[in-house]
């Protein structure tokens, strides 16, 4: 049976970004005079730096990188995050990892994509366990973006702790490898707060499509 990361990364190939965006752009545009607005500075980023960029993302040889995949009306979208910059990150500000009961965190883990063949296991411990809970990308529920092996050795295991960076929304945003990553992030967060009015999280420029 072909798993769901296997149809995400066919299906992927066929986004279209400026698809997307126009979508979404016309939708906050109907929506109110903050959304016109709104919309306005999101055709111009379109227009700048969207259009031009090569989509899906070319992963570097020898940089460890991870493939985010959400679903939309258009199609599924591929995130690419860029593991060893969060790394580095997470070594310049000294942050400190949280410690979880691997029966806490196990569900972060997609299980039907572990090998548990240990002849086929290639262990990757350069990077630390990073999970990332966004509302935006995940549904708000914790989802693995490296370490999963770790994290399912220790459940496996019955393991008392394990030691895991969480990640919460905004926090992510360095962590996109490309431009059209962070600007489809943003733009997601933009709409839901025109068109649902949900502002979970609010941008204190107005919107975050004046990050660009």
């Amino acid at each position: 049976m072909e798993s769901k990361i296997e149809i995400y990364e066919k299906e992927s190939q066929y986004f279209s970004p400026n698809k997307h965006f126009i979508s979404r752009i016309q939708e906050m545009e109907k929506k109110s005079v903050y959304g016109a607005k709104v919309s306005k500075k999101w055709t111009e980023v379109l227009n700048q730096f969207i259009k031009s960029k090569t989509y899906p993302v070319i992963h570097p040889i020898g940089q460890e990188t991870f493939s985010l995949y959400a679903e939309y009306p258009t199609g599924v979208f591929e995130y690419a995050l860029d593991i060893d910059a969060a790394s580095s990150l997470l070594k310049e500000r000294s942050i400190k990892p949280v410690q979880f009961t691997p029966s806490d965190i196990i569900d972060a883990v997609d299980q039907e994509n572990i090998n548990e063949d240990p002849n086929r296991v290639k262990l990757n411990h350069k990077n630390p366990v990073m999970v990332l809970q966004s509302r935006y990308l995940t549904a708000n529920q914790p989802y693995c973006i490296n370490g999963n092996h770790r994290i399912y050795e220790a459940y496996r295991n019955n393991d008392t702790q394990v030691d895991v960076f969480l990640f919460k929304d905004l926090e992510v945003a360095p962590f996109f490898y490309d431009i059209l990553s962070k600007a489809t992030y943003f733009l997601e967060i933009d709409y839901k707060n025109v068109v649902y009015d949900e502002r979970h999280i609010q941008s204190e420029k107005g919107a975050f499509v004046y990050e660009f």
